[in-house]
């Protein structure tokens, strides 16, 4: 606990610096950004769908802060490969609710790129048949489990404007998950200046 208050206290330490930096020529933006992609799992696991959608105010030239949700939908391999049901597989369910800083990397052209960590919080669902073996045969039942973690994301996403304040982009996610497992998505989105 004492380590979680230190690193939020250097966090708003920082973040007052930053702050408080000469903007006279920044005009502070809030954003919000949508989209679409592919998702897995690290080890062994089988791809599926990703969305996202992400708030977005940026203080300064270098820096924003941003909350986003991101859910990712991904299979894995079952524990019972003699089953008698037809696919053994684990089916994922992840809900990521992260706080991130974002780093707009320096380059000067109408093409945007940020680097981005901080803090997320996540909600997995499975959804997998237990299988028990009897002398009289085996025993199925449906098994829904839910579970929460906390973890890191790493975010690198670009942008690039198409229409007034309208603007399209790609961006790669890995959240390290070190209590159940890596996960990564990466995919395409929307982003409206507010």
């Amino acid at each position: 606990m004492r380590f979680k208050l230190s690193l939020l206290t250097l966090a708003l330490i920082v973040f007052s610096a930053i702050s408080a930096q000469d903007t006279a020529q920044f005009s502070k933006t809030c954003s919000i950004s949508s989209g679409l992609g592919y998702a897995n799992g690290v080890g062994g696991s089988k791809g599926g769908t990703s969305f996202f959608i992400q708030m977005d105010y940026q203080f300064s030239p270098q820096f924003s802060l941003a909350t986003e949700f991101e859910h990712l939908n991904f299979d894995a391999p079952g524990y019972y490969p003699d089953s008698i049901i037809s696919t053994n597989v684990q089916h994922f369910y992840d809900h990521y609710f992260s706080l991130l800083i974002k780093y707009h990397l320096p380059l000067n052209s109408k093409f945007h790129a940020s680097l981005a960590s901080g803090w997320t919080y996540l909600i997995r669902q499975t959804d997998y048949y237990d299988v028990y073996t009897e002398p009289t045969g085996q025993l199925i039942t449906h098994r829904m489990s839910s579970f929460n973690d906390f973890g890191i994301p790493f975010l690198l996403e670009t942008d690039y404007p198409v229409w007034k304040n309208l603007s399209v982009g790609v961006r790669v996610k890995y959240n390290f998950n070190p209590g159940y497992g890596d996960t990564y998505s990466a995919g395409v989105g929307v982003s409206l200046k507010l």
